[in-house]
């Protein structure tokens, strides 16, 4: 295999890495937006005096205190880590394949010259 189609199968497969990994991206913000829509979810149904009270209620509701907490690390911290590990990961392939074009620029010039000064031999 040459060095030119080397670089160009790096290409296409980085570039299909990329999608992959946009797709995986797009699915995850949805994933996000869908638990800040629902996180109120959380408090429902409403408890007050009227409906529920006493050590059972008092219970129920500090549960809920852990998971209003446990959502918003998920949702927040853990989720947005995660898509700005790949938005990272992202932008990091595409300086690649960039730097694989130039490569394959360069390669093709390199060839070119290589042709330019056989023929001039010959």
């Amino acid at each position: 295999m040459s060095y030119l189609s080397y670089l160009q199968s790096e290409i296409a497969e980085k570039q299909v890495q990329l999608i992959r990994l946009q797709s995986s991206l797009t699915k995850l913000e949805g994933i996000q937006n869908e638990f800040f829509q629902n996180k109120q979810l959380i408090d429902t149904p409403e408890l007050s005096p009227a409906t529920w009270e006493g050590e059972l209620a008092n219970s129920f509701k500090n549960i809920r205190e852990d998971m209003k907490l446990a959502y918003q690390n998920l949702s927040a911290n853990q989720l947005n880590t995660a898509i700005i590990t790949m938005e990272n990961k992202a932008q990091y392939l595409r300086y690649e394949i960039q730097s694989l074009e130039m490569n394959i620029t360069q390669e093709r010039h390199r060839l070119e010259e290589e042709a330019r000064e056989r023929r001039n031999t010959n």
